[in-house]
């Protein structure tokens, strides 16, 4: 009983062959089909089509070359895109110089960099290059555009961020705290 499986076997390999020996080349869909691909039969399978579409003529000596041209300049009707604005990276916990070298690399303007003080006891000195971010504003992440301008909060110490009194670094100096 194993002939017909061999039969069935190599009649299935044979037609496989033969249709990827057709080398992609598409069928005209409105003739008729020969059999449906849901019933296979181990007939042999009918011969490819001989027609082929004619290889096109060799160039003769009467035809003339095409050269190649440039494309024509750009027309100054098409403006470039402006490039996206930069966006605010992530400052906490840095010192403000690194934050101005960061704004900078971001492409942020450090001309729209406003400082100020993370509690309101504190005053912030004129050289406060080692001092540490607390916030920003805008957060990061947002867009900055060249009309923003960019806050950062101070502090001398960077534990100083998480400590709050009311908005007051020292519990003394909130108006509501009672000794």
């Amino acid at each position: 009983m194993r002939t017909p499986h061999r039969l069935a076997l190599t009649a299935l390999v044979a037609v496989l062959a033969l249709a990827g020996c057709s080398g992609g080349a598409r069928t005209d869909d409105s003739a008729p089909a020969t059999a449906s691909p849901s019933s296979p039969s181990l007939s042999s399978p009918s011969p490819p089509p001989a027609s082929r579409p004619p290889a096109p003529p060799p160039p003769s000596a009467t035809t003339e070359t095409l050269t190649p041209t440039a494309p024509p300049p750009p027309t100054s009707s098409t403006t470039p895109t402006p490039p996206p604005d930069p966006v605010m990276p992530a400052l906490h916990s840095r010192t403000y110089e690194q934050a101005r070298a960061e704004l900078a690399r971001a492409g942020v303007s450090t001309a729209r960099l406003k400082p100020g003080a993370q509690h309101k006891d504190v005053t912030v000195p004129r050289d406060h290059d080692g001092w540490y971010i607390c916030d920003t504003s805008p957060r990061p992440g947002a867009p900055v555009t060249a009309a923003t301008t960019v806050t950062v909060r101070l502090a001398r110490d960077f534990s100083d961020c998480t400590t709050s009194f009311n908005g007051y670094l020292h519990q003394e100096n909130d108006p509501a705290h009672t000794p």
